[in-house]
């Protein structure tokens, strides 16, 4: 057996789905801006942290000081050439900074906040600010955790010279805490505005993670194409692919690591749902897509020109998990939002024949001290024989293929390979040859998980019922099916005690149910989904609740995977819902 670049050695063959018995494919497709521009709040933050100074609580050494057997664990995991590829750190602040919004000016012992800067608007709103320093630091994300704010609340982080990016408690992931977006350099400024009321407002801040890679202009070699030199003449769709492609930064065991991946389009004409493929070995977990982060048109403006800054860069942030699989190593996310100018790229699932020639923009990062590189062009062509296959990635539920353009690395990962006309056939897996973690040697194979082996477990979300129109929910002890089965109610809670979980359903009704979730004779929340279709072309979707946890119910139309999500925050009392145009594909 060759030696093998891939994350896990444990990929077995048996775990692979059946090939569906019909090829389909998809085109891809440009997002039109009104569909996919993130709403932010218009208000600015008011500032409050810029005008602290820094405070010994919330300062950190160095990591070089502070951290030093993280650091090197980071350079050691690097260095050993695993995957993902690692970029920061976790740090832990000296004392944890707890965030308490009283309802005055003047707040008394057990709501005043314990650090920051804290005020009360005209209209009653609430504001705390905080300022974090970590010497040294390349980029900071903060860790929020014990979240107890109420609806309405708004936060913001920035760093010095930054536009404030703005963002939500749909960052949350299932344990009830939250990565903001990073902010260049080693201060960060944080603000949270809740709405006047006697309400809760606090969380802690006990964390950050810090970004040590730095990034470089360097190249490895003559090998590495700057995806910016090429043009339509070697491939088509390159100025749509550019696009699609993102660079993906997400906190997993400690660290940030890295990995590519792209926006993937459905059949579903009537919605444009943001979902992008990347690798199960970069992200396999819901609290690990939470924290996802992804930098969109991240390449050089020139052909071999400079790399451009992080935080110019739009991004997304957050994402739920919809789909992974290690057999072919794959996973499907759909992200919170996506900025303008995207394109969501085709794919189909007929394995490609030998010759064939596959392209594909990554993020390599060919240095273990610096951040990946700007988009980076590569091309090949498949190999189903004449060369040595890993047994750890078996075909077909992996895709082998002779680099003679290009390379990729560390950071790569979960890149999707396509073919002329902008069709994914597969996504990086690792690589199978002689000196496999050398992108730059040819002798070397890349591995891609076959998407054809992938589209069984992506049927549902990227086609639908594959020409069905019935519903395919199935209901358990989690799931509530209505409508005759064409809508899937399924809701998650969290205490901010210590106490989450799913929640348990029972149907009364073809469009009506109710969730509980600490005891069987305790009613929670209901739901009712009515056949709105005769009235306005919609499916209406309404709850009520009896409680003040947080509380998220997603609901699924399975006839075309469009998703609706509801959230009632902790600690408020529960939010009706009366959403009567959320699902508009009628019957």
């Amino acid at each position: 057996m060759k030696p093998c670049r891939l994350a896990s050695l444990a990929l077995l063959l048996s775990l692979a789905p059946a090939l569906p018995a019909t090829a389909q494919s998809v085109g891809p497709e440009i997002v039109p801006d009104f569909l996919a521009t993130a709403v932010e709040p218009a208000a600015p933050p008011l500032r409050l942290a810029e005008a602290l100074s820094p405070r010994p609580e919330t300062s950190l050494r160095p990591v070089e000081v502070g951290a030093p057997d993280a650091l090197e664990s980071l350079r050691s995991w690097n260095r050993a050439g695993h995957l993902p590829r690692r970029a920061g750190v976790l740090r832990t602040l000296p004392s944890r900074v707890q965030a308490r919004l009283a309802s005055s000016v003047v707040p008394d012992d057990l709501l005043a906040p314990r650090l920051g800067a804290f005020s009360v608007t005209a209209s009653g709103s609430r504001v705390w600010g905080l300022r974090v320093d970590v010497e040294g630091a390349l980029r900071l994300r903060l860790h929020l955790t014990g979240i107890d704010l109420p609806a309405g609340s708004r936060l913001w982080v920035w760093a010095p010279g930054e536009e404030p990016h703005a963002f939500g408690l749909d960052l949350a992931g299932p344990a009830g805490d939250l990565w903001t977006p990073s902010v260049t350099g080693g201060i960060a400024f944080l603000e949270v505005e809740a709405p006047a009321g006697p309400e809760t407002a606090r969380f802690l801040v006990e964390e950050v993670m810090q970004g040590v890679l730095r990034v470089d202009d360097n190249k490895i070699g003559e090998c590495l194409i700057d995806g910016t030199c090429v043009n339509s003449g070697t491939l088509g769709v390159i100025a749509d692919y550019r696009k699609a492609v993102g660079q993906l930064a997400f906190v997993d065991g400690g660290f940030e690591s890295l990995c590519s991946g792209a926006l993937i389009n459905d059949t579903v004409t009537s919605s444009t749902i943001p979902y992008l493929l990347t690798a199960n070995h970069c992200i396999a977990a819901q609290g690990v897509a939470s924290s996802l982060e992804v930098f969109w048109d991240y390449k050089t403006s020139s052909c071999d020109g400079n790399a451009p800054s992080l935080g110019s860069l739009p991004r997304s942030n957050g994402s739920t998990l919809t789909a992974t699989g290690e057999s072919s190593d794959f996973t499907l996310l759909r992200l919170n939002a996506i900025p303008s100018g995207r394109v969501l790229l085709g794919w189909t699932s007929t394995a490609p024949a030998n010759g064939t020639a596959l392209y594909r923009l990554s993020h390599p990062a060919p240095f273990d001290d610096e951040y990946a590189l700007p988009q980076q062009f590569s091309r090949g062509t498949v190999r189903t024989s004449g060369v040595e296959f890993c047994t750890d990635a078996p075909r077909p539920s992996f895709l082998y293929s002779e680099l003679n353009q290009g390379a990729t690395f560390g950071g790569s990962s979960g890149s999707p390979v396509i073919l002329g006309n902008g069709q994914i056939v597969g996504q990086l897996s690792g690589g199978c040859g002689p000196n496999p973690d050398d992108g730059c040697d040819y002798d070397n194979s890349e591995i891609d998980g076959a998407f054809s082996a992938s589209y069984p477990s992506l049927q549902a979300f990227l086609n639908p019922g594959g020409g069905n129109t019935g519903g395919s929910c199935t209901a358990d002890a989690d799931t509530l099916c209505l409508n005759g089965g064409r809508f899937k109610v399924e809701a998650t809670y969290n205490t901010g005690t210590g106490q989450s979980g799913g929640a348990k359903v029972v149907k009364l009704t073809d469009e009506t149910g109710y969730l509980w979730f600490f005891s069987s004779s305790n009613v929670e929340a209901v739901v009712k989904i009515i056949n709105g279709c005769s009235l306005n072309n919609r499916y209406w979707v309404f709850a009520g609740g009896l409680t003040n946890v947080r509380v998220v119910i997603t609901v699924t139309d399975t006839k075309n995977n469009t998703m609706k999500t509801y959230t009632n925050p902790q600690g408020a009392p529960f939010q009706p819902v009366q959403d009567t145009s959320a699902f508009a594909t009628c019957p």
